[in-house]
């Protein structure tokens, strides 16, 4: 009976409330009290935000769902959460403030005004918004740049929320802060930005769905003096001006021998070999001789003039070669899924999946623009053996349509958005909310398959009658929309060309810088934005200016021409740097200062082995030279699935680059010392060093020739003193053939050869 009577007593004190005049009635729920939550913590996925809530009580996680964070307060419980007979009584405030034992502790003390935000609105009667209630529209951090001249220095900053009604409000005692580099830089709860150690990084503020950041720069103590450098082209002087303004100075231009191995590795997954060597090498010094005046017999201006033009024609000559295309087609390969499986109904049968490669192959080596093989893949339809594209939607996993998985997999591979955190809940630390995400899903919901002719034929085709997207809270069917867009007019019409079409316009900002990301990563190892299917707000460019104009030239200057940019981006100086560093730019890991050290591909990795040893390893159920041209990446090549799974080949599993791995390890060291892979290379019918030795009949050319078919380059002095000593005096031949072996071997087994430089 008690139960009743204070559920009795709460509605008419409730009423009482609601026909009051209190000045605290203007306390809103979306605006007032949810705010507080967020910023207490209660709502995050340690506390009550957790699918199963904390201690009986659920909130929905980071405040996605106010109207049901309502009800679980006021109606779920009547009367045990909220008094409203007596509001200072409030279970609520008592658990917060408390006064009563709560396992997350104190949440903030009475005289707080977070406290007193939940005390008015309990008291106006704990009202619901209107449904004109105003709400926030965006975000604004200011200052959007600090510069610190020393570290140890801090300012403070502000917050302002947007509001639809015209009306702008300060919650910067209401945001939550977070830095991308605790170590150099930290934002405080009341919103001071500290400067800690030199370099650059963001700071962020999050309020209601919205993220927004800061950058920071911290610079060094001391005096400074950037060394002008020349500038090939556009992307060196948007370097230059990063690098400039953080006093970090760049360093010096690699060898020739060296930008002739790392740009062939880069453009075709191959080594130079000895004559492509000797031909860039001779041409450049009799081009210098020949230049060269009596007066000035060794001019470095002209040196490097001659240099700069010689690898400016060598990147034009790689990027004609069939390799280049091959190389972007296991790329994409990873990236698009390609692989088979014969579990039933997966759809992915060995035919579809040559077919679908040998496709993605031959737009790769014919230059296709990159925006028509995304038109191509999204609007695929028909069988999955005679229209390769469809296997876009065939190759899922378990080989089942799924709209949600196809809309998350096209924003990762597209678009670089990992938008799977808004299935459940409004993202994070991103602008994505649930309405979002299956606003972008219904464009998939009308995807259908059917069985075709043969066994493992699949057909893909869409009904455009299908229903949208229903929204996860409140099943409310959700209008096509763009991400970041507006709505979509998909009337009688197939949505995914009407998603194409807005995608692949050169103007769409998120395919085209996108694209261009990616293509910056695999020359540099790590993208502008790292990881490259990673983009958000809370990870920003580390060069914003250097990523738009490389998406606006690839989308509006080139049409989508890869090439182009690649030239671009090869024949730039930024690209020609040494990986050698200097005090200045050591620590330095994304501003592109200086080449970064990046280990080789598993399956370039296999090849290059295979061509510095000339040995022709064997590949079951294909007829495939290289590992790079296994459609399938390897990844079920019984001969030697160990190498290519030690050293990170993708599984294929997701379209994440996550997969492919390209870190060092242990068991990587141990495999190339004494594995299957180049115990064969040596053991099974080796015609290398039996080749060498007739061709050289004493041991530093055999050396020399060592040294430029593996490593691309001249051994040092040094080199030549410590290893000639230890040649055979004997003239048999086995005892030759074992040391020059050896040498071959710790060349092969050297970070030098292993890695990209």
């Amino acid at each position: 009976m008690s139960r009743y009577l204070s559920i009795f007593l709460a509605v008419i004190s409730g009423l009482a409330f609601a026909f009051s005049t209190s000045t605290a009635s203007d306390v809103s729920f979306k605006n007032d009290v949810m705010p507080v939550f967020f910023r207490g913590g209660c709502n995050n996925g340690a506390c009550h935000g957790a699918a199963r809530g904390k201690d009986g009580f659920k909130l929905s996680l980071f405040g996605y769902d106010p109207d049901g964070d309502y009800y679980r307060l006021l109606e779920e419980y009547v009367g045990r959460r909220i008094n409203l007979a007596a509001p200072e009584k409030s279970l609520l405030l008592e658990k917060a403030s408390g006064r009563v034992p709560h396992s997350g502790g104190r949440v903030f003390e009475e005289d707080s005004p977070y406290y007193q935000t939940l005390l008015n609105w309990i008291a106006a009667g704990a009202p619901r918004d209107a449904d004109n209630a105003s709400e926030p529209l965006r975000l604004q951090l200011t200052p959007s740049k600090v510069v610190f001249d020393k570290p140890g220095s801090q300012r403070p900053a502000k917050v302002l929320a947007h509001y639809s009604d015209g009306s702008q409000r300060d919650v910067s005692h209401l945001a939550l802060y977070m830095s991308n580099n605790d170590a150099l830089s930290t934002i405080d709860k009341q919103a001071r930005i500290s400067g800690l150690k030199a370099g650059g990084t963001h700071v962020f503020a999050r309020f209601d769905r919205f993220t927004v950041g800061a950058e920071v720069i911290v610079l060094p103590e001391g005096h400074f003096a950037f060394h002008e450098t020349p500038e090939h082209n556009e992307i060196d002087r948007l370097i230059n001006a990063k690098l400039k303004e953080l006093r970090i100075t760049p360093s010096g231009l690699c060898s020739d021998e060296q930008f002739l191995r790392r740009v062939t590795i880069d453009l075709t997954g191959k080594l130079p070999t000895p004559d492509e060597y000797e031909q860039f090498m001779s041409r450049i010094t009799r081009n210098v001789s020949e230049g060269s005046s009596a007066n000035v017999p060794n001019d470095p201006s002209l040196t490097r003039r001659i240099s700069m033009r010689h690898r400016d024609a060598l990147v034009d000559e790689l990027l004609q070669r069939d390799e280049f295309g091959e190389l972007w087609a296991a790329q994409w390969g990873e990236w698009l899924r390609i692989y088979t499986d014969t579990n039933p109904g997966s759809g992915t049968a060995m035919k579809a999946g040559w077919n679908y490669y040998q496709w993605l192959r031959e737009n790769m080596v014919n230059n296709t623009p990159w925006d028509q093989i995304a038109r191509d893949l999204l609007t695929g339809n028909g069988s999955n053996f005679g229209n390769p594209p469809s296997n876009y939607y065939t190759m899922l996993p378990q080989g089942k349509v799924d709209p949600k998985k196809l809309g998350e997999d096209t924003a990762q591979i597209f678009l670089g958005l990992r938008t799977q955190c808004a299935q459940c809940h409004n993202h994070p630390f991103d602008r994505w909310t649930i309405d979002d995400y299956y606003s972008f899903t219904s464009f998939f919901t009308g995807v259908r398959r059917k069985h075709g002719s043969e066994a493992r034929e699949y057909y893909t085709f869409i009904d455009v009658d299908a229903e949208p997207a229903r929204h996860l809270v409140d099943d409310r069917p959700m209008p096509h929309r763009f991400l970041g867009g507006d709505l979509a007019d998909v009337a009688d019409r197939d949505p995914r060309k009407v998603l194409a079409s807005w995608m692949t316009t050169p103007d769409n900002r998120l395919f085209r810088r996108n694209l261009a990301n990616r293509i910056w990563a695999h020359f540099f190892g790590r993208g502008i934005v790292h990881p490259v299917d990673d983009v958000r707000i809370s990870n920003p460019p580390s060069n914003e200016p250097l990523l738009e104009e490389l998406g606006r030239r690839l989308g509006e200057d080139y049409g989508y021409d890869v090439k182009k940019l690649v030239r671009d981006i090869c024949t730039s100086r930024t690209y020609q740097l040494s990986a050698t560093t200097s005090e200045s730019n050591r620590r330095d890991e994304s501003r592109f200062s200086h080449a970064y050290l990046r280990r080789l591909r598993s399956d370039v990795l296999f090849d290059c082995l295979g061509q510095a040893l000339e040995y022709k390893h064997p590949f079951r159920r294909s007829t495939a030279e290289r590992a790079v041209v296994m459609f399938e990446g390897g990844r079920r090549d019984n001969f030697n699935s160990y190498f290519f799974e030690t050293f990170g080949q993708a599984k294929r599993e997701s379209v994440c680059t996550c997969e492919t791995q390209t870190d060092a390890s242990l068991s990587q060291a141990l495999h190339l010392i004494n594995g299957k892979t180049i115990d064969d290379t040596f053991s099974r019918s080796p015609v290398l060093i039996p080749r060498l030795m007739s061709e050289h009949a004493t041991p530093e050319p055999l050396i020399r020739a060592l040294y430029i078919r593996i490593l691309t380059r001249q051994p040092s002095p040094y080199e030549l003193k410590k290893i000639l000593p230890l040649a055979p005096q004997s003239s048999d031949r086995k005892v030759q053939q074992k040391f020059y072996s050896s040498v071959a071997w710790a060349l092969a087994n050297s970070n030098e050869f292993l890695f990209n430089h």
